[in-house]
């Protein structure tokens, strides 16, 4: 049986802000040793030098999030649709691998090309404005140590370890599109994964961004949504995207195409 002919329906482009309520850190490795040096710096942009939010950081996140949520986490650790290995199947209505895409054989499984592209994310203007002109500095150095259990104090025999932050506080201005497509449903399927994944953000508010969530860094917030539908109108999405409960069966209903 031949595979239903996928057609562009158009693209949902979704904006807001993301408000940092704890330190952030996303890192950019480092391949020289300072002494008295940061020993975990945050990833910065080549030229203005300020920190900011890689797309695939946040994509890479939610996806995580969802994955979980749909109940699609492999034993082996691999992400879902990673690859067509002994027991995997993978259903063209796929939600994770629709939102997300995958490696696997797009032809064979019938889910198509990658809905959702995340744009890297800089500084917000005007807070970045605020706090350049207040002489404040855009990232903090936070130490940390490793406990004697004995002694109930910092470890003598273990020096103490520097990591870079983003300060709570600090806003990112965040852009998403999600493309969708009519693979003979007028685009049904794909316009409940866009409000799986704005329900998604809320699954990101309860969890972290970043690394060292475990340890309070990288809890965020999402402001100001707004969503361009296909047809030109704009509307806010507002708090509409945070799910009391996040239904795997279900798609909420948060916006309208």
């Amino acid at each position: 049986m031949s595979q239903p002919l996928i057609k562009q329906f158009g693209r949902a482009v979704i904006t807001g802000r993301i408000r940092l309520l704890s330190g952030l850190h996303i890192g950019a490795g480092k391949d020289t040793i300072e002494i008295g040096g940061i020993d975990n710096p945050v990833v910065k942009h080549p030229h203005t030098n300020h920190p900011y939010i890689p797309g695939s950081s946040l994509k890479g996140r939610l996806r995580f999030l969802l994955e979980w949520a749909f109940g699609k986490i492999r034993s082996d650790g691999h992400p879902w649709g990673f690859n067509e290995g002994a027991n995997q199947k993978f259903e063209g209505a796929d939600p994770v691998l629709r939102i997300f895409g995958s490696p696997a054989k797009r032809e064979k499984w019938g889910f198509g090309p990658t809905r959702l592209v995340v744009r890297d994310a800089f500084l917000d203007e005007t807070w970045l404005k605020e706090v350049l002109d207040r002489g404040l500095a855009l990232t903090e150095d936070k130490t940390e140590v490793v406990i004697d259990r004995i002694a109930g104090k910092a470890h003598d025999r273990v020096g103490s370890r520097q990591t870079e932050r983003v300060p709570a506080g600090a806003v990112f201005a965040m852009e998403m599109v999600f493309r969708l497509y009519d693979t003979g449903d007028d685009a049904k399927r794909d316009k409940e994964c866009l409000n799986w994944l704005l329900a998604g953000l809320s699954l990101l508010e309860q969890d972290a961004l970043g690394g060292s969530g475990s340890r309070g860094y990288g809890r965020v917030a999402f402001e100001d949504l707004r969503i361009r539908k296909p047809d030109g109108s704009e509307e806010e999405i507002g708090a509409r995207f945070r799910v009391n409960r996040f239904d795997p069966d279900t798609a909420p209903d948060i916006v309208k195409l």
